[in-house]
């Protein structure tokens, strides 16, 4: 069984011509951490022009592009990705983790 993540942005939400899927995962949890490293990636872009939190969150559902897949909580991964800024350049590299 193949898993997919569902990519898109804010700024036009579930508008269909701004959605992709990107499919081929072959484990839920590969498909959770790509998502995982797409909206930290997201969130530190946004990070270097909105350092307040509460700032940020809201800068991210108005602005950001989100990554859905089944099992991951996006609220509470985002919320984790404002508290705790990326360690490493591995912690928002998504593109490695393409299937």
């Amino acid at each position: 069984m193949s898993h997919s993540v569902l990519c898109g942005d804010f700024g036009a939400y579930q508008d269909p011509d701004e959605e992709w899927l990107v499919p081929g995962f072959a484990t839920a949890e590969a498909a959770q951490e790509y998502a995982r490293r797409f909206i930290r990636a997201q969130v530190e872009h946004l990070r270097a022009d909105t350092p307040d939190p509460v700032a940020l969150r809201d800068a991210y559902f108005t602005f950001g592009e989100y990554a859905t897949t089944e099992g991951l909580d996006t609220q509470a991964w985002v919320a984790h990705c404002i508290a705790h800024p990326a360690a490493s350049p591995r912690d928002t590299n998504y593109e490695s983790l393409t299937p």
